[in-house]
């Protein structure tokens, strides 16, 4: 009474062992389910056990592969890398798939594009630099469950940034987005955040090496250092700040793995500089992934971080126009709305980036002063 009922005479003994098996033979077992390939592999890296030997064979054949491709449906496959991505080492369970050759069956590209049977090592190697860095940063950055995914989702995808897939009509989408709808199943929102990741950590490293052009690195962590900071600047860290909304400071994360070599844009051509093949790239990859380099990452969060906090534009997300159109449309003598008022308001919000204690009618004689420039 009150002990487990071991029906295969060696399920406590695995347990106390931590090792995974299945009850009966396992290529049978999944075949009969393939998705429970998935679910050993999230359960080994949830509680740390050990896939055991015959099941590892069955997991990485050609035949369960195939079953998993063909058999399972994209939502339950996304269910479990979503539950995969939530639990305490979702960068064991992606090299887990890679090791057993699933990682192209949970993440299949379109028939026709041709990146080759490694293209998850680079993404795997970016996916656990941002893992690294997240581990680092948690008290600066304290995301919750939905911005650690969209944070693991980008990196995971970065190489692939550069890649689109055809649509009808003459029109294409990333291939980022192919995969997070069509591959996984996921939501809308995933997909879209991270193009904008993808797309704002470029815009956050461009500032990232503006200011250590300024000061070299130490001193442009330094607030003093940034207060000489250009204004040009301080308006595209603010604009990425904008478009990212609360969740910029995952495209502070995100943008120093753009310096590792296993970010570098996968193409389709064989030999091309993003192509994954070869012991020598993974070897590589890993080695990106020591202290030295985390460490060069890190400096580079640090910057931004601190950029953001000196420039007073932690906040600047949630920051509305000094100046509406009614008022902007009064100063510059303006008859009626059109494409002239959206460009100046977007100056309007430039100069506030730029002069975060700015008031109202300094906006108003700033844009008056400009616009009697440009005649």
């Amino acid at each position: 009474q009150g002990c487990p009922e071991d029906l295969t005479g060696r399920g406590l003994d695995d347990l106390r062992a931590g090792i995974i098996r299945t009850p009966l033979p396992p290529m049978e077992t999944f075949l009969d389910d393939p998705l429970r390939v998935l679910r050993a592999v999230r359960f080994g890296t949830r509680f740390g056990f050990e896939l055991e030997g015959e099941l590892m064979r069955a997991a990485a054949s050609e035949q369960v592969r195939s079953a998993l491709s063909t058999k399972v449906s994209k939502e339950r496959v996304g269910t479990e890398l979503e539950g995969m991505f939530n639990g305490p080492a979702p960068v064991d369970s992606v090299r887990l798939l890679l090791s057993l050759s699933l990682f192209p069956v949970v993440f299949a590209v379109p028939p026709g594009m041709q990146l080759g049977p490694a293209y998850g090592e680079p993404c795997a190697a970016t996916m656990a630099a941002a893992w690294q860095l997240l581990q680092e940063t948690q008290d600066r950055v304290n995301p919750d469950k939905e911005e650690r995914r969209f944070l693991l989702l980008a990196a995971l995808l970065l190489p692939l940034r550069g890649l689109a897939v055809s649509l009808p009509k003459g029109k294409s989408q990333p291939l980022s987005t192919h995969l997070t709808r069509e591959a996984i199943k996921w939501r809308a929102k995933d997909a879209d955040m991270t193009v904008l990741l993808h797309e704002e950590a470029e815009v956050l490293l461009g500032v990232y090496r503006q200011l250590v052009s300024e000061g070299g690195d130490a001193a442009a962590a330094a607030p003093q250092a940034l207060a000489g900071a250009p204004d040009a600047v301080k308006v595209a860290l603010g604009t990425s700040i904008r478009r990212l909304k609360q969740h910029w400071r995952l495209g502070v994360l995100l943008a120093p793995l753009l310096t590792m070599s296993a970010a570098a844009p996968l193409g389709q051509e064989e030999g091309s500089s993003g192509s994954s093949s070869g012991a020598s790239g993974g070897s590589s990859w890993e080695e990106e992934l020591a202290v030295t380099e985390q460490q060069r990452r890190l400096e580079v969060v640090s910057v931004l971080m601190s950029a953001a906090a000196a420039f007073q534009l932690e906040e600047c997300w949630q920051w509305k126009a000094l100046l509406d159109g009614k008022q902007v449309m009064s100063a510059l003598g303006l008859s009626k709305p059109g494409p002239e008022l959206g460009r100046v308001m977007a100056e309007v919000m430039d100069w506030q980036l730029a002069n975060p204690g700015g008031t109202a009618e300094a906006a108003r004689q700033y844009i008056v002063a400009r616009h009697a420039k440009q005649g």
